[in-house]
């Protein structure tokens, strides 16, 4: 029976050194030219490396860990599949863990992956005050860690997250541009750091229009589900407000407002546009399909795995990286209605 092919054979065989090879195998620079001979001698050959040699060789386990609060979110499930998408590149598979999987808080796994060295580094997505002791145990142990889209400042972490300001200030100018007046906000948790951020982009964004984002007319949900947008619908048709326009911190929230609005007889975008945040591929499936500033989903994903086997081969770093959001324009917003309102309705 012929023996199987060694990384010394294919780098005899390709004519280079077998560090060569080796860099190439490991996704490391490798010219254009000799890339293409590796490739075309691997396939030749019929080799395949072994990755339990070749973790046990860096000291790796050959997993990293993925840590969120409920693997269920929309928004989650994009990421996650752009983490996976980088990982099909790398000597590594992925471990799981849903904070909230039994709908309670239970971080217990997570500190076991610690405290046992079982995974080579976290990707910790939405993480928020109580998740610090998490966090603190993971540098402590010297596990490469990555906080993707945290919910409060982070300073002992590399941190991944979208460019909130810009995102609201685009929005407010555009809505601005429509011909509307008078925007509401509906923000996430009154602690979230995005939502902060993309209020304050969106007053922002008015300001330069000349127009400005009254105080009675900011709002903040309990959480950042579809219920909660629903029960501040519930409370905003209820109001007063001389409002055209609603902007919501994430999809999740419009989807719940859009569906009491409906409920309560509001034309949308006629009586009232509706602006989200993330761009959900969902959000064409509501109607009217949602406009909202989108996140390049796939791409936080893939960028926060990057990012992880870099800290993996230098730790140390603690960078901040911001990916900038872009505007999907769908059919829930448009130029204010000049018809008056129905009474019951409470909005202009």
């Amino acid at each position: 029976m012929p023996k199987k092919p060694t990384i010394a054979t294919v780098a005899r065989e390709a004519g280079v050194a077998v560090s060569t090879v080796s860099r190439f195998l490991n996704g490391r620079y490798v010219s254009q030219e000799v890339r293409a001979r590796l490739a075309e001698v691997i396939a030749t050959l019929g080799y395949e490396r072994s990755w339990t040699a070749r973790n046990l060789s860096l000291g790796r386990r050959g997993s990293i860990g993925v840590v969120v609060d409920s693997s269920e979110d929309p928004w989650f499930v994009h990421v996650l599949a752009g983490i996976e998408e980088e990982l099909l590149t790398r000597d590594a598979s992925l471990m799981l863990s849903s904070l909230e999987l039994r709908g309670q808080y239970d971080p217990a796994r997570v500190f076991e992956w610690i405290r046992g060295h079982r995974v080579d580094g976290l990707i910790v997505v939405k993480s928020q005050r109580r998740e610090r002791s998490l966090l603190r145990a993971a540098v402590d142990a010297g596990l490469p860690t990555i906080a993707v889209a945290p919910d409060e400042a982070l300073t002992h972490v590399p941190v991944l997250r979208c460019r909130n300001y810009e995102a609201g200030r685009d929005v407010g100018r555009y809505l601005a541009g429509l011909g509307h007046r008078h925007v509401a906000f509906v923000g996430g948790p009154a602690h979230s750091i995005d939502s902060k951020h993309r209020g304050r982009g969106l007053a922002d964004g008015l300001a330069v229009e000349g127009l400005r984002l009254a105080p009675q007319a900011t709002f903040a949900c309990r959480s950042w589900e579809a219920e909660a947008g629903s029960d501040l619908a519930r409370e905003f048709l209820d109001r007063p407000l001389e409002v055209t326009a609603v902007v919501l911190a994430n999809d999740a929230l419009a989807f719940g407002f859009m569906r009491v609005a409906h409920q309560h007889g509001v034309r949308i975008p006629a009586d009232l546009s509706i602006v989200g945040f993330d761009g959900l591929p969902e959000g064409e499936l509501v109607w009217p399909a949602l406009t909202s500033m989108g996140q390049p989903l796939r791409e936080i994903g893939r960028v926060a795995s990057a990012r992880l086997f870099e800290a993996m081969a230098s730790p140390g770093r603690l960078e901040k990286v911001e990916l900038p959001m872009q505007l999907v324009v769908r059919e829930s917003a448009g130029p204010p209605s000049n018809e008056t309102p129905r009474r019951h309705l409470r909005v202009v």
